[in-house]
């Protein structure tokens, strides 16, 4: 199974053939259940995976390789600013390469719209912060992460999950 790791050249072409085998692999992982865990932290337990934009394949499936056993959920982390294309290559061949573990998006590093688009490229939690009411995302609060559990329910309704709060049971911290 060739896992896609890097974008570059043709490869850029077939990002949707890992995207959509990522994806079925999180739905049959978790029995199309996805995950939203209220945090203004990253959890204790969680496991932050680094990637670069640009790095080589070569240095992505070591990267990859060396996390061989996975007990905690893995939250691919961008190094320095997340870029789109990159960023779901990287959580697609995370959930390729660790097809039962939780992949999190954090949502206070990628945001809304590209933490959902990870939901649809192998990723099944979320992490952030969940508000019961919060403020419009207007003049100094326009970049706002905070959402709302019906916010939260709707990025996983959008990618195909059953929302769930909190993961199960012995399937993290």
């Amino acid at each position: 199974m060739k896992i896609l790791v890097g974008i570059t050249g043709a490869a850029k072409a077939d990002i949707f053939g890992p995207g959509r085998e990522a994806l079925a692999l999180a739905h049959a992982a978790f029995g199309e259940r996805g995950f939203f865990v209220p945090a203004r932290a990253l959890p204790a337990g969680f496991v932050r995976v680094p990637y670069t934009f640009g790095e080589s394949e070569e240095a992505r499936r070591a990267r990859l390789a060396a996390l061989s056993v996975v007990n905690h959920p893995l939250v691919p982390t961008p190094v320095d600013e997340a870029q789109g294309l990159d960023t779901i290559a990287f959580f697609a061949a995370c959930r390729i390469a660790f097809p039962c573990a939780h992949i999190v998006v954090d949502l206070e590093l990628l945001g809304h719209k590209l933490g959902q688009l990870c939901l649809s490229f192998g990723a099944d939690a979320l992490v952030g912060s969940v508000v019961d009411q919060r403020a419009l995302r207007l003049g100094e609060r326009a970049g706002s992460k905070e959402l709302t559990r019906d916010e939260a329910a709707r990025l996983l309704r959008a990618s195909g999950f059953e929302p769930c709060e909190g993961l199960p049971e012995g399937k993290g911290p």
